[in-house]
């Protein structure tokens, strides 16, 4: 990433910072995603640097106005991350993060712009955006929204919901992630592997809805659908699991003459 140990750029955080690295690994989190928990990725990728996305209204940006809506989540990318894409790279989504992932992905394929960069897309617990997500916060009571959060969060993270003023955060940041994550958004497949991971645990986006995620891409033999144990959150509660099938797909995709 060019410049990335003197990384300025407000929308994303250099976790590891290798200014050598042949690959960019872009991390797309979730609303209910803290950067913590993402802290350790990257550490045993010497061919790659991670970078874990920050949002309006999130982290450092906690005093900026959120974004509601997918065409400005673009808008914003485009400006402030492309040009810091210089090499073949990998999208990283979790829940609502995969939306923004997928709809930037498809947005440089369709206008030309770096698509040539972009090798692999890893979508993490999300319904695929052309369906209805079961799981749709935009309608539920705060009370509901609460209710999910506990249900669905790490368990060892789970006191956290008892602490208002991070219960009245992150209910702001759902409902503005709710807003953008209710859009339905076109059936027509991109050419770039998708790989898909999810929990067991959850009820909704079980892994035959996360099968579905096939029909958006066009790389059909790359296709597959990974299961953890865990919920929502499953990457923090079995985290080396999660890095070790990251590594085994990083590896089998960007070693395809398919894909190169």
């Amino acid at each position: 990433m060019a410049n990335s140990s003197n990384n300025d750029n407000r929308w994303f955080q250099i976790l590891h910072p290798r200014p050598l690295a042949k690959y960019q690994v872009f991390i797309f989190p979730g609303a209910g995603s803290p950067g913590p928990y993402y802290k350790d990725w990257g550490e045993n990728f010497p061919d790659y640097e991670f970078a874990l996305l920050i949002y309006p209204g999130r982290g450092t940006r906690l005093a900026e106005k959120c974004i509601t809506s997918v065409p400005d989540y673009i808008t914003h990318m485009k400006r402030e991350l492309l040009p810091s894409i210089t090499k073949p790279c990998i999208f990283i989504g979790h829940s609502g993060g995969t939306m923004s992932s997928f709809a930037l992905a498809r947005n440089m394929i369709e206008t030309g712009t770096k698509a040539d960069l972009i090798k692999l897309l890893i979508a993490m617990a999300r319904v695929p955006p052309h369906l209805e997500d079961p799981e749709n916060f935009y309608i539920k009571t705060d009370k509901e929204l609460i209710d999910i959060l506990k249900q669905s969060a790490d368990p060892k993270a789970k006191d956290l919901f008892n602490f208002k003023p991070f219960v009245d955060m992150q209910l702001s940041i759902l409902r503005a992630d709710a807003k953008a994550g209710n859009a339905i958004l076109p059936s027509n497949p991109i050419n770039i592997p998708i790989i898909v991971y999810g929990g067991d645990k959850e009820e909704k986006r079980t892994e035959e809805v996360l099968n579905r995620w096939s029909e958006l891409t066009t790389k059909k033999e790359l296709f597959r659908v990974r299961m953890f144990p865990g919920h929502h959150y499953f990457f923090s509660e079995c985290q080396n699991q999660v890095l070790e099938a990251l590594k085994e797909d990083f590896d089998s995709i960007l070693n395809n003459s398919e894909v190169n």
